[in-house]
Order: structure tokens, then sequence, then C-alpha cells
């Protein structure tokens, strides 16, 4: 394991989402210089690439959920989409992500619990450094295949220790097992270079309504 900086470590680390929004928001203004030029964060384009791989982007609706700062609706922007709406818990990486002018709408929302959003609505779903300690449980994978349309992609990054130390993977099969979702994808892909991590990206078509 490489080097992580000492915030990315409490961030791991944290026990509760007071201390972890506390974090953030301390955070926030300087997030996107740590991942972009100390860590070499290579989740963003790693989800555009499988993204366009399914879905065109000219007309694609996509949610990007835990979009923090918008790094990833960024690199979807300049990867051709256009229709893009972001969630997430803190206020101040929202703040951040409004900068980007990236969005179509922000709004604050807790994943781990239901979603104010319609079934249905979106084309494609992003999740990109959320499934991480800490962060959100298993069980809001739920939530992002209820919102999308039936044959429409959730993509997701899952963080190395997150697979190997939660119920995920148990989560997932579930999923696919009982025909809610197809598993497209689940490979291996660098995360982040700083620190030689890597990640599971998972790739699911919804193909049953809840």
């Amino acid at each position: 394991m490489g080097k992580q900086t000492a915030i990315h470590e409490q961030v791991l680390n944290t026990q509760s989402t007071d201390e972890l929004m506390d974090l953030y928001e301390d955070w926030a203004a300087r997030y996107d210089q740590d991942v972009n030029d100390t860590w070499g964060y290579s989740g963003p384009e790693r989800t555009l690439f499988w993204l366009r791989h399914y879905l065109e982007p000219e007309c694609a609706r996509v949610l990007d959920a835990g979009c923090g700062t918008g790094l990833v609706a960024a690199a979807l922007s300049e990867g051709g989409f256009r229709r893009i709406d972001g969630i997430d818990y803190s206020k101040a990486m929202l703040a951040e992500a409004a900068k980007k002018n990236v969005y179509q709408q922000l709004q604050q929302m807790n994943m781990n619990a239901a979603l104010p959003i319609d079934a249905g609505t979106y084309d494609g779903v992003t999740c990109v450094g959320t499934f991480t300690s800490a962060h959100v449980e298993p069980e809001a994978l739920y939530e992002l295949i209820r919102v999308t349309r039936l044959g429409g992609i959730v993509c997701c990054t899952v963080r190395e220790e997150y697979w190997q130390g939660t119920h995920f993977p148990e989560v997932l099969n579930q999923i696919v097992e009982s025909g809610r979702a197809a598993l497209k994808q689940l490979c291996e892909e660098p995360y982040v270079h700083s620190e030689e991590s890597t990640c599971k990206m998972v790739v699911l078509e919804v193909i049953r309504a809840a």
C-alpha cells in the first residue's frame, strides 16, 4: 500500500456520519487538488469509459450519486454527457460541485435512506468513491437500481477494502439472482495511484422493476 494523505486516512476510518461531514466540510475546498494532483485518482475516467460503452451520451439522463465535488460529472461532461443530476449528503461538497456548472440539478440526500426520486427516472446512475468505509451501506445499491429505468445502467466503484470487509458481494449476488439486474461487468480497476489501491468496477443493467 502506498501513501495516503492524513485527511484521507481520517475519512476512511471515521466512525460516524457527523464526523465524516465535519471532515468533508474542512476538506471540500482543496479536495480536487488533493485527488487529482496528489493522488492520481482514476475513478472518474474509468467510469466514463464504462458508461459510454453502454449509453449514448447525447441523450442519456444520468444521476451522479454521492457526487462529492463533481469530479465524475466533469469527466462525463467532457465525454459528451449533458443531462446530469447530482446528490450528496455533504453541503460543502455540493457547493464545490455547483461551481463546475455541469449539473442540471444538485440536491442533498441521504443515500442510506429511501431516495425521494421516482422509479425509473434515469438512464444511468454512477456511484464513484461512495461504497467506501463509513460512507454508504451496501443496501444503497437497491435504491440506485430502483431509480434507473429498465435497460438502464448502474455503474459503481467499490473500494477493495469495502468489498472484502462488508456484505456488498452478498447484496450484489441477491440483486442478480433475483432477476432485478444483470451483471454486465465486474472487474478490477486502478483506483488511487499514490496508494497503489484498486477497486471493483460493477456495471449492472436493470432488467426488472421492483
